[in-house]
């Protein structure tokens, strides 16, 4: 379906009187894309941690982490924050 109010550019054009100006924004159908991946992520979340242990979370995505990065370099920074128990820093890694 096509969206009426940017023709699927994801970007709408909105004019203000008050102040005589012409600016662009990102398209409410964006918006909604976003809020709805918002809402599923959360409800996976939920799923995942009603029905699984802390420990298979926690090995599923290391091993993800592990997967994506095969570079040398990659490998040993990741040994190196693994070793100092940077959780934050591998989770980083896990959006990289």
């Amino acid at each position: 379906m096509k969206c009426n109010e940017c023709n699927d550019t994801r970007i709408r054009t909105v004019g203000c009187n008050n102040h005589a100006v012409v600016y662009t924004e990102e398209c409410y159908c964006v918006q909604w894309e976003e809020r709805q991946k918002e809402d599923l992520a959360i409800k996976m979340a939920e799923v995942l941690c009603s029905k699984i242990s802390k420990e298979k979370l926690a090995l599923t995505l290391s091993t993800m982490i592990v997967d994506k990065h095969t570079d040398e370099y990659d490998v040993h920074v990741l040994s190196s924050i693994t070793e100092n128990r940077e959780a934050s820093y591998l989770l980083n890694w896990a959006i990289v």
